[in-house]
């Protein structure tokens, strides 16, 4: 290979599956001429890297709807929680929200339950923390077999103010 200086006057052939390149730049004119009139918009506009909300969706009066990642047995266990599927022209709405494990798409799925049921479930769950605390204030830790290592012997208070 020689070192031929290169006659930047000279036309550039265009290369093959590719545009030519520019020689000079568009003039201004020519780009406020094409900025000027953008065209009939489309429905509302979502400007790009707007603060929004990524997993927002309507709510459905009656019910408690809830993302669930696809993970192993993930889906089915909330099916069995009774949890469904919410439908979207005809598909369960679904969002790409992270990586898998296995480095493809981790997909999440919205789904819903009557809000009853989920009132129901949280209830159960706040009865099963207030008599962990109860059994904690005893200086009792359930499951334990009479292993106090973590209870102080004069017991455990818990004061509030």
């Amino acid at each position: 290979m020689t070192d031929t200086p290169i006659d930047p006057s000279a036309p550039v052939a265009p290369r093959r599956g590719r545009p030519p390149m520019l020689r000079e730049a568009p003039s201004v004119e020519t780009i406020q001429a094409v900025s000027a009139d953008p065209g009939p918009r489309k429905s509302a506009r979502k400007p790009f890297g707007a603060m929004t909300l990524k997993l927002a969706y309507p709510e459905r009066k009656g019910f408690h709807r809830h993302w669930f990642n696809e993970t192993t047995g993930r889906i089915q266990r909330a099916q069995e929680a009774g949890y469904e599927h919410v439908i979207a022209e005809g598909k369960p709405v679904q969002k790409v929200v992270g990586t898998a494990e296995g480095g493809g798409a981790l997909n999440a799925f919205l789904m819903e339950i009557p809000q009853e049921w989920y009132d129901e479930d949280m209830a159960a769950q706040q009865r099963e923390i207030d008599d962990k605390e109860k059994a904690i204030k005893r200086g009792e830790l359930e499951g334990q077999d009479g292993d106090n290592r973590y209870v102080p012997s004069q017991g455990i208070s818990i004061k509030r103010s």
